[in-house]
């Protein structure tokens, strides 16, 4: 009886179940975080599937709280647009790069995969580079890229400082800045998830890329279209402030196929963007495609007088090794 007492008294829990062989890519259309379904409130962020969200808070009334004037801060006493510039010159008017992604264990001691937000400071300007092929930090935006020393925004520590301080920053933090998501579709999910409502909807500039393979119908080709649909619908609920957009999509030139040219296809693929242009006043939307895609979105657009003001360039992008079953998706 003792030996089976002490073997149940001092018997290990058993571990979890293996992941699954398989990993979701951030480029799939099911990738975490973009469906409800693979979030979860108040989650675990060393739990790999499941994005950890916050509950929905609620809003607060900006009068809710006293604010103090800070009139003995000698910063405070400055006129407001002499504030701005001096949060201009801080932590804004830049490109940034940005992303919440899946970290894998690094060599440091003590380190765990955890979800994780990470960002760079590009090296071009804070406007659209013509071809984003000439964007070295989205060439080189991979997992091993991210670990490297990179610029990063700096004096954030300023928005912990006070309550006006604050206010007055982050404004500039997220209305300046052109905030850049290079090839995960996943992204602009995220991001929309993790940020609060109210920063979310202060972000005016964005500059988006995306993988979007070519197949035939079935349940990958659904997947796409949901995620792709799902995608301007953050426009609306999310990225309100929105007023400048890039989207590039990343299409294998090698599946650049005539039975893929139907008007029929090129008006599915295209329909969302005029709802989009409806919403808001745009200073700039642009669709970017690779080269050999260009004439053939060009003739469907100029069919589609509302997508007039839809600015379509092409890239020199191009990626010759084919893509991968899970990116399959055809219109």
């Amino acid at each position: 009886m003792a030996p089976h007492f002490f073997n149940r008294l001092f018997k290990r829990k058993k571990k979890g179940p293996k992941e699954p062989r398989f990993t979701l890519q951030e480029w799939s259309p099911n990738a975490i975080g973009i469906w409800d379904s693979t979030c979860e409130i108040n989650g675990d962020r060393f739990n790999r599937w499941k994005l950890p969200i916050q509950a929905k808070q609620r809003h607060r009334s900006p009068v809710s709280r006293q604010k103090s004037p800070q009139q003995q801060s000698p910063l405070f006493r400055l006129p407001a647009e002499i504030r701005r510039l001096i949060y201009l010159e801080l932590m804004g008017g830049r490109r940034l790069h940005i992303r919440y992604f899946w970290r894998k264990p690094s060599l440091k001691p003590r380190s765990e995969p955890r979800w994780h937000w990470w960002h760079i400071v590009c090296d071009h300007s804070d406007g659209f580079i013509d071809d984003p092929v000439e964007d070295i930090c989205s060439i080189l935006g991979g997992e091993g890229y991210m670990h490297t020393p990179r610029p990063k925004i700096g004096s954030v520590e300023w928005l912990r400082c006070c309550q006006i301080g604050y206010e007055e920053a982050l404004e500039v933090l997220y209305e300046t800045n052109v905030f850049v998501m290079d090839e995960a579709i996943d992204t602009p999910f995220l991001i929309s998830r993790i940020l609060a409502p109210c920063c979310a909807c202060l972000m005016t500039f964005m500059d988006i890329s995306f993988v979007v393979g070519f197949w035939g119908p079935g349940q990958a080709e659904e997947d796409w279209m949901a995620t792709y649909y799902a995608f301007f619908g953050l426009f609306e609920k999310s990225f309100r402030s929105v007023l400048r957009l890039r989207v590039l999509l990343r299409m294998p030139p090698c599946e650049a196929q005539e039975l893929f040219y139907s008007d029929e296809k090129g008006k599915t693929f295209l329909k969302p963007w005029e709802r989009l242009l409806e919403g808001r006043e745009w200073t700039r939307l642009q669709l970017c495609v690779p080269f050999n895609w260009h004439d053939w979105f060009q003739e469907i657009k100029g069919s589609m007088p509302e997508l007039a003001r839809l600015e379509l360039v092409s890239t020199s992008w191009s990626d010759h090794s084919g893509s991968p079953a899970d990116l399959a998706w055809s219109i």
